[in-house]
């Protein structure tokens, strides 16, 4: 499989649990069978920055995953913490280095201790910095279970250029993929609606173009503002855009119609990070938003 069909195949994902899988799969044909995405969606005024949003992407073993989720330590794996500053691919012999120089952290000890539990003792961090704006991303790849590093840095000189590239390719794709988080999904009237008020149209216009009373669209836009836990329809047409749930192409679901399960043709799956961690093979949870970056 060459790099153009990698292409071809990311661009033509439509949900992000396809492109997930594809990936997935790809990077376990390259030796590297386990990773883990995230990715910070950020909201920058003067003086003030914000995180708007969270995804946290993964296919590591479930046992691993459902204790850093119960400790609420994904903040202290060290791996995290270097793709969070940093742009390009690092192996985790950088870890070690810092531990043997007394420079992590207990928690960030503990976490790595956390790891070889597991059998998660080599691998690579992809950092994503600022490629697509406003989102900060990373991958934290791992080799099979119990692979050295050593190993594993002789299957990165053979791929880990291509596996950069497909890194990049997936995080560009997932920055435009519409979600549907199960509390914050708009109707579609109240997603036509806030479209039409940011192209700069009137209540009353819009009213006439949908054939509504004005109160139906003051009533839709209000409804949606609820649903963004917006104070004010400005900052709810910046949420939606940031959000992908407004000037979303055709076929490309981020509605649900009153009565529709939430579950129909969703995009991604989603659960509080808080929460137990999903028995499957591809773990999807979301992060609490609105937190100081």
């Amino acid at each position: 499989m060459d790099l153009l069909t990698d292409i071809e195949t990311v661009l033509a994902a439509r949900t992000t649990d396809s492109l997930w899988r594809y990936y997935s799969e790809r990077l376990a044909g390259l030796g590297f069978p386990y990773a883990s995405y995230y990715s910070v969606r950020i909201i920058e005024t003067a003086g003030e920055r914000q995180i708007d949003d969270c995804l946290f992407l993964t296919n590591c073993t479930p046992r691993l995953l459902q204790e850093i989720l119960a400790q609420d330590a994904l903040a202290s794996v060290p791996m995290y913490r270097w793709t969070a500053g940093n742009r390009g691919s690092e192996s985790w012999d950088w870890m070690r280095r810092l531990r043997q120089a007394g420079r992590l952290s207990p928690a960030e000890e503990r976490m790595l201790d956390l790891f070889a539990r597991h059998g998660h003792v080599a691998g690579y961090a992809v950092g994503l910095g600022d490629s697509v704006q406003p989102v900060r991303a990373g991958v934290i790849l791992s080799g099979v279970l119990g692979v050295d590093q050593r190993r594993l840095d002789g299957l990165w000189q053979q791929h880990g250029s291509l596996v950069e590239a497909l890194t990049g390719l997936i995080h560009l794709r997932l920055s435009v993929l519409p979600y549907e988080p199960p509390e914050q999904v708009l109707t579609q009237r109240q997603r036509e609606v806030l479209e039409q008020i940011a192209v700069g149209r009137t209540t009353q216009e819009i009213a006439g173009l949908l054939g509504v009373s004005r109160a139906t669209v003051e009533k839709h836009l209000r409804l949606a503002r609820q649903a963004l836990a917006a104070r004010t329809t400005p900052q709810a047409i910046l949420l939606a855009s940031n959000r992908r749930q407004i000037f979303v192409g055709p076929g490309e679901r981020c509605t649900v119609e009153p009565g529709e399960s939430l579950a129909a043709g969703r995009a991604w799956r989603c659960q509080s990070f808080a929460a137990p961690a999903p028995r499957t093979e591809t773990a999807v949870a979301r992060l609490p938003r609105c937190g100081q970056a």
